[in-house]
This record gives C-alpha cells, sequence and structure tokens, in this order.
C-alpha cells in the first residue's frame, strides 16, 4: 500500500530526510526535477532523439515547486528540448533553492520568460502547435486561499491552451483537503513527489489531477511509508487478501453467512446483500427476512437458504429465538439492509446483538441497522469489546450516529472515519466519494475505484453481502473490508468499458464482478 500524507507531514518528510538521514532539500529538489523528465519519457514515450523536436513551456512560482520546474528545465535542455520557462515575478524576488536552481538553468543558457504585471500576452506561447508540453510548477501543496491577478490569468492560459498539461507535485490551486481555489490548473498528469498527496485523492481536487504517477526523489521509502496512518488501497493488496480456493474445499470451507435483511417493499435490498455474498464466494447464505415478504424472496433466490421471521409492525423479539438455534452453524451475521426503523425492530436489534457479542460473531450492520442504533453508539462500543463489527453507512447514516452533519463528515471523510474507528472500537466503511476505511488501530485506507454509476439504490446493499461473504471465508475485518470495497467499485468502473454511469444500477456490480475479479487475479 502506498502512504497518502498531508502537507505537514510530507514537510516533516523532507526534514527529517535532511536531519537523519543527510538528504538536503537541495538533493531532493534536485531529485524531483529529474524524476519529471523520466516520467515525461515514460508517460509519452519520447526517445532520447526525439527531444530536439519537443517543446516545454514551464510556468514556475517563485518557491520550491518553481525550484522542481527549473530542475526539470535544465535537465530538458541538455536532451536539447526547446525549453521555455515562464517566471511569475521577478528572478531578483527568487530566493533559497529555487533561486539556485534558476540560476543554474539560465546559466547553462535558459530561457527565462519574465511575467510581472497582468495586463500581459501569452499570445506567442500559441506559435508552438506541434509536440508541445505544459509543466505546472507554480505553488506546491501549500498553498491555500484565493487566485488573483497575473496567477489567475496564467492558470485560465493554461487551461484554454490544447497542449498536454503536466502538474509538479499538485495542480496549482488544489489545497491541502482537496478543495480548490477560485481557478485551478486542469492537469492530464501529475507526478508528485516521494508520496501521493491527500489532496490528490479527495474530491474536487482529485478530478483536476488527471493520471497520477509517484516520483522517487531519494527519501528512505520504506522507512517513511511504514510509518504513516493514511494508505491507498492497491490492486496488489486486493489480489494478495482474496480468499485462496482450494479443490478439495465444500460449502463449508468457504463459510456461512446469516443475513437479516428486508421488509414490505424493501425484499430487493435483502436479495441483492445475499446475492452479493454467495457472488463473492461464501460456501452457504442464510436469508432471514419477514414472512410478509418471504414469498417475493422465494420467487428471486434460488441458491440462498431462507427464514421468515415474525413481522408485526418491525421485527418481533419472539424471532431471536429461532435465530440463536442456527447461529451454530454460521460464521458472520450481516444486519440492516431494508430492515426498517419502527420500534419492534429497534428493540429487536439491540437483543439480537447481545446474542452475537456473546457468541463472538463477527457482525456487519449497514443502512437501517445503523439507523436503529442512532441513540445507542455507548452500546455499539460495548458489543465491540466482544467481536468485530464493520459498520457500512453512508454519511448520513454516520450523521444520525455522531451528531455531525453529512457535510462536515464529507470536508474530513478521513480524520473523522479514523476517530470514529479508535473511539468506538469498530471497523467503518464510510461510503463515499472517496470510501474509506477506518480501523480500530488508528489507520485509515482510502479505495481507489468507483464512479458516480454507484450513486444508485441498492449498491450499499451489494457491498455489505461482499463485506459479509469475505468475512465468512475467514478474512479479518480489515481485509475483509478492503477487498470488497475495491472489487465493488472496480466492478463499476469495468462496465464503463462498455455502458455509461447513467444507466448502472445495482444489480449490475453482480455481473461486472466476474471480470474485476480476474483483472485482480491476473495482475
Amino acid at each position: 500500500m502506498k502512504r497518502i500524507v498531508n502537507q505537514k507531514e510530507m514537510s516533516e518528510i523532507d526534514q527529517e530526510s535532511a536531519e537523519k538521514l543527510g538528504i538536503s532539500t537541495m538533493i531532493l529538489m534536485e531529485n524531483a526535477g529529474r524524476s519529471i523528465v523520466e516520467y515525461l519519457q515514460r508517460i509519452f514515450n519520447i526517445n532520447e532523439k526525439d527531444f530536439s523536436h519537443k517543446n516545454f513551456l514551464i510556468f514556475c512560482g517563485k518557491g520550491n515547486n518553481g525550484g522542481d520546474g527549473f530542475v526539470a528545465a535544465r535537465f530538458l535542455l541538455n536532451k536539447k528540448a526547446k525549453v521555455k520557462v515562464i517566471l511569475i515575478g521577478k528572478f531578483a524576488e527568487l530566493k533559497g533553492n529555487a533561486k539556485i536552481n534558476a540560476e543554474r538553468y539560465k546559466n547553462m543558457g535558459g530561457e527565462i520568460i519574465e511575467l510581472e504585471k497582468e495586463d500581459f500576452s501569452l499570445d506567442f506561447l500559441k506559435e508552438n502547435k506541434k509536440e508541445t508540453y505544459i509543466i505546472d510548477a507554480i505553488f506546491g501543496t501549500g498553498f491555500k486561499g484565493e487566485i488573483t491577478g497575473i496567477y489567475k490569468k496564467v492558470i485560465e492560459f493554461i487551461n484554454q491552451i490544447n497542449f498536454p498539461v503536466i502538474a509538479v507535485d499538485v495542480p496549482s490551486g488544489v489545497m491541502d483537503n482537496g478543495e480548490i481555489a477560485n481557478v485551478c490548473v486542469k492537469a492530464d498528469f501529475t507526478i508528485t513527489m516521494g508520496f501521493i498527496k491527500r489532496n490528490l485523492v479527495l474530491p474536487p481536487g482529485r478530478d483536476f489531477a488527471g493520471k497520477i504517477f509517484v516520483a522517487d526523489i531519494g527519501t528512505f521509502y520504506d522507512y517513511f511509508n511504514n510509518r504513516g496512518n493514511t494508505y491507498l488501497i492497491e490492486e496488489s493488496d486486493v489480489k494478495e487478501f482474496l480468499p485462496k480456493r482450494v479443490s478439495w474445499g465444500h460449502k463449508g470451507t468457504f463459510g456461512t453467512c446469516l443475513i437479516i435483511a428486508g421488509s414490505k417493499g424493501y425484499s430487493g435490498a435483502a436479495c441483492l446483500a445475499a446475492l452479493g455474498a454467495l457472488k463473492i464466494g461464501s460456501g452457504l447464505v442464510y436469508l432471514a427476512s419477514p414472512n410478509t415478504i418471504i414469498d417475493v424472496v422465494e420467487m428471486k433466490l434460488t441458491e440462498v437458504v431462507k427464514i421468515p421471521l415474525d413481522w408485526e409492525d418491525g421485527y418481533t423479539l419472539e424471532n431471536i429465538n429461532k435465530i440463536n438455534k442456527i447461529f451454530s452453524k454460521i460464521d458472520v451475521v450481516a444486519i440492516g439492509p431494508g430492515i426498517g426503523t419502527a420500534q419492534n425492530t429497534r428493540m429487536f436489534i439491540k437483543k439480537l446483538l447481545i446474542s452475537i457479542s456473546e457468541r463472538k460473531i463477527p457482525a456487519v450492520i449497514d443502512a437501517d441497522g445503523i439507523n436503529c442504533l442512532s441513540e445507542e453508539i455507548n452500546l455499539l462500543k460495548d458489543f465491540a469489546k466482544n467481536t468485530s463489527i464493520i459498520l457500512t453507512p453512508h454519511p448520513g447514516e454516520l450523521s444520525r450516529l455522531i451528531k455531525i452533519s453529512p457535510e462536515k463528515i464529507n470536508e474530513d471523510r478521513i480524520e473523522i472515519a479514523r476517530s470514529f474507528s479508535q473511539e468506538c472500537g469498530v471497523y467503518l466503511v464510510l461510503k463515499g466519494s472517496p470510501t474509506v476505511i477506518g480501523i480500530p488501530q488508528g489507520i485509515v485506507y482510502v479505495n481507489p475505484t468507483g464512479n458516480s454509476g454507484l450513486a444508485s439504490g441498492g449498491t450499499g446493499d451489494v457491498l455489505t453481502g461482499f463485506i459479509t461473504g469475505l468475512l465468512a471465508q475467514k478474512l479479518s475485518p480489515q481485509k475483509a473490508a478492503i477487498v470488497g470495497v475495491y472489487l465493488h467499485g472496480l466492478s463499476a468502473d469495468l462496465a464503463l468499458e462498455e455502458r455509461t454511469e447513467y444507466d448502472f444500477i445495482a444489480s449490475d456490480i453482480l455481473t461486472y464482478l466476474p471480470k474485476a475479479i480476474k483483472k485482480v487475479l491476473d495482475a
């Protein structure tokens, strides 16, 4: 997994690299500039002899991001490329490493165009019509606020001109929390230094980054990577974590699930969750649903064992004895999709969780199962002391638990997931853009897969089934959440090869899951 850092953490890494490892910031800048050129060669398939036919317009600010740009300009000159550096400000205003590298570039005969006033024109740059690339080295990770004046005009120019745009570290205008300024460079590619920056995976900033590459700038990667608390899930992780299939296995080998779901009008939620558990590889799935919808469920599902439950304006307490009888047969319980929040159901859920906790059976709680516990967060903490609990809320459902608005949750979803998981001792799958997974040890995993096609009813029920089925196959809660979330999003991404985000529905996830699993296994 790749560590994700914010601006403060990256500054600390640079400082520690200098103080403990003897790698100065000048060396880091030199490595950054060289890495930019190496990735240009890789991205655009440029041979050494081809550089003489390429034009590079490098827009540099006066800080360290601009310093990276000056180093890249020097390496490009060495390769005989045609290079123009457009410095936003005066050469005399440069300081520190940026100044040194600007002087080195200039001493090699490099061209620097100083932009000092707003009434400038860059129309002459449009004359480079063929094989021209723009490098954005204006602002780095520390930028915040509004972009005005000459900077605003330059960024608008970059976005209007029809050349490939490569951002250095982050696109100029993207702030540390993923928010963007009033204008922002729209990059086709971002070459980020050392580690992935948080604002490249959080919306709306991630929509401006294009394809992201992580450059090795000479820090002690493994040392710093292992000290992180926020990570990006990678395909290789999912391949490693996927449950192994054995040729001699039987249905008991691959685990048994109990899913308690559905109510009148919500039989679909129950069916989608049950099918999700089956399709992800669970050996046997029991679905407990109200007797008022069991006939509908029987018609939709053939491979699932159905258990009819009593219903009287909600799930009744009499159902507890019926469920207790099959607890010895199951490996994991999922509760919540489509069950409603009637008072009887709330009492049933609390009583059921006591039984689950006493038997130390892992549990996945979703949707209305979470809503039924909206005033019982202390009870949730008690249950988590005895067994593994995974919650899978969207921001609205989590909002009812922690009394923070969905908007605030979305603004700081990584840290809220971290603090909630630590405080309550539960595993939290906070659905959304992006979905993040918090674990009790304080680590958060960010999922890179998925698209707006998942923003439709029932997709969360399928995810509940995936995670439940993976738990049944003896994955840890952490790994089950990681694999389930990644494959859920990847199924939606693969669907876009044949269709659009507009017509994608929850059952389509099950259709494309086999392709997603095969893609991971073949990686």
